[in-house]
């Protein structure tokens, strides 16, 4: 069904019977470099609907605002598809039973184009399956368009031939499997291999083999990309850069992209819980110059005594940030030393317009530790007395805040007008010794906008926030109760990394929904992917007409069906792991 499909490339793009014999990767070429797969498609849609992700999206709650998007997304692109090449979707989703991909597989000689490839198992539906593809080919012939025959080894498969004359696309089945695709050879070598005799699949590309057991397995659905194929040949045609004094390619490569192998996303709906994870695929010995900057730590990243349990959102690195400048200063150095010189001249003239003799350097980077932390209390903190200002706190440990503090107001001495007129004063917020940060910002409607941060102390932690009511009540005390006490909180950590892995983020429910909502604003990522799938004359549409945020339920309803969410990374010699876990509410597990 349309939901499932739908659903999946909401999930996919942002921010899940047992497989027949052959599997997609004994299918697939082993030049396929991209693939977005439901392994087992009747029971993903088993797992979906019964689901967090499935329930929430399946509710009543949701309904005015599912029905919206669903009738903008069939009208305005699935219509225009079945319209154009006389494709019904319904006709094929329906007889969808096992594995469901799609593939590109790239060119076998240099300059040849990619070819595409579809797969649809019918499992037992053959009889369905051959009456849909013999409707398909009367409903083109019948709308004019040019069909023929093309045969594969002893198969028949028609093809649609296009308005020049050149074929475009081949059809057609072996027994319950549904085949499509732009390349006669590689339908046959499918052919060949589902038959028992082809060889060269891409289970024997070892960086699939290797995603595959990484974080692949298990899935429901995921997209998996090959980079080891293409960024070579990108990096060997980039532009020397003589003009500009520097070597691109050189540049490149120190910058770690000649890394990449590969990237996945994979989604899962478990007994207890949905899963979605990204996977880059760079090793471990690769991880140099950019990629390998940061200098992350494997120790606590637990959520901290102070984070009260009303949080929405909390995130901790425990990173080196000064062995992470060391890092980036080295590596500009090594590739562009004219940029790398101007950094350090420019970074060591901060501060010396008030006091010659200050080491900005010495003042801010030796007193920076190896803990950065976020968090984001309640909505309604928006709207306590702090004229709608941000209710999210950072904090960084320190041996010295003080000092930390007089590095920070130097920074504006480097800034353009008027930013560099901000000044770092003393201040009192209720019992505490604060320093304010204000500055005047252009508002663009020809009114300044006056804005500030305000810098504090507390328990070796630099403490910094631009609503002061939620910085006066970090420095006050402890919450009654932490978020380190919630329950579930730490066996869902265990499904993301655990807490010693460095990096662990948390979400309240009906946040993990605003979060996404507004990174969907933000980012804009439906209109990319909009415009990424849509062809020029099937015509054109705002997605954001489809998008009815105003439609979506409240907190209080969305609560229903998340207690939360948490997120974290797992590092392993073949990769990096960003992991999100949502588990199934209390009241909504299966019995």
């Amino acid at each position: 069904m349309k939901k499932l499909l739908f659903s999946s490339l909401i999930a996919l793009s942002l921010l899940p019977a047992t497989i027949a014999a052959p599997a997609l990767e004994d299918l697939f070429p082993a030049e396929t470099v991209f693939l977005a797969a439901f392994p087992d498609y009747a029971a993903a849609e088993r797992d979906f609907d019964s689901g967090v992700m499935g329930r929430l999206w399946n509710s009543t709650e949701m309904r005015s605002f599912r029905e919206k998007l669903e009738k903008g997304f069939e009208d305005n692109l699935l219509g225009n598809i079945e319209e154009r090449f006389g494709i019904e979707i319904d006709a094929f989703e329906e007889i969808a039973n096992g594995p469901v991909a799609f593939a590109i597989v790239q060119g076998k000689t240099p300059g040849e184009q990619p070819a595409f490839l579809l797969l649809i198992d019918a499992g037992k539906k053959t009889f369905t399956l051959g009456r849909t593809i013999s409707r398909l080919e009367r409903d083109w012939k019948r709308k004019g368009r040019k069909v023929g025959r093309t045969t594969l080894g002893s198969k028949k498969f028609t093809t649609l031939i296009g308005a020049s004359g050149k074929e475009v696309l081949h059809l057609g089945r072996e027994k319950g499997l549904f085949f499509a695709g732009t390349d006669t050879g590689i339908l046959e070598e499918v052919l060949e291999r589902y038959s028992g005799k082809g060889t060269g699949s891409l289970s024997t590309n070892p960086i699939f083999a290797s995603d595959k057991a990484m974080v692949l397995e298990g899935a429901d659905a995921y997209v998996w990309a090959d980079f080891s194929q293409v960024l070579p040949q990108l990096i060997s045609s980039a532009p020397d850069g003589t003009d500009l004094g520097l070597n691109i390619q050189d540049i490149l490569n120190s910058l770690g992209l000649d890394g990449f192998k590969s990237m996945a996303a994979a989604f899962q709906e478990q007994k207890y819980g949905a899963s979605f994870d990204i996977f880059i695929g760079l090793p471990e010995e690769k991880r140099t110059g950019f990629l390998g900057l940061l200098e992350m730590k494997r120790i606590d990243s637990a959520p901290n005594e102070f984070v009260s349990a009303d949080a929405q959102l909390f995130q901790r690195w425990r990173i080196d940030i000064a062995a992470t400048w060391s890092n980036l200063e080295k590596l500009l150095n090594d590739t562009a030393p004219d940029i790398g010189s101007m950094v350090e001249f420019t970074v060591n003239l901060l501060g010396k317009d008030k006091d010659q003799n200050f080491d900005f350097k010495k003042s801010f980077f030796n007193n920076l530790g190896d803990d950065i932390i976020l968090y984001q209390l309640e909505a309604d903190m928006k709207n306590q007395e702090a004229g709608g200002l941000n209710s999210l706190l950072g904090l960084v440990s320190t041996p010295n805040p003080d000092e930390l503090i007089k590095a920070i107001g130097a920074i504006p001495g480097i800034l353009p007008p008027p930013l560099n007129e901000a000044t770092m004063l003393p201040r009192r917020l209720g019992e505490h010794s604060v320093y304010s940060f204000d500055f005047v910002l252009d508002s663009g409607a020809g009114d300044d906008l006056k804005t500030g941060i305000l810098f504090g102390a507390k328990d070796g932690y630099l403490v910094w926030s631009t609503n002061p009511n939620l910085l006066q009540l970090h420095l006050d005390g402890s919450p009654t109760r932490a978020l380190s006490s919630r329950a579930g909180l730490f066996k869902a950590a265990e499904q993301v990394g655990g807490l010693k892995s460095g990096f662990f983020g948390y979400l309240d429910g009906p946040s993990s929904i605003q979060h996404v909502v507004s990174w969907i604003r933000e980012t804009g990522i439906l209109d990319v992917v909009y415009s990424a799938i849509v062809m020029d004359d099937i015509g054109e549409a705002d997605p954001g007409g489809w998008l009815d945020f105003s439609l979506l339920p409240s907190d209080e309803k969305i609560g229903k069906f998340f207690d939360f969410a948490v997120f974290g990374l797992e590092r392993e010699p073949q990769g990096i792991t960003l992991k999100y876990f949502s588990p199934t509410p209390t009241s909504k597990k299966p019995r």
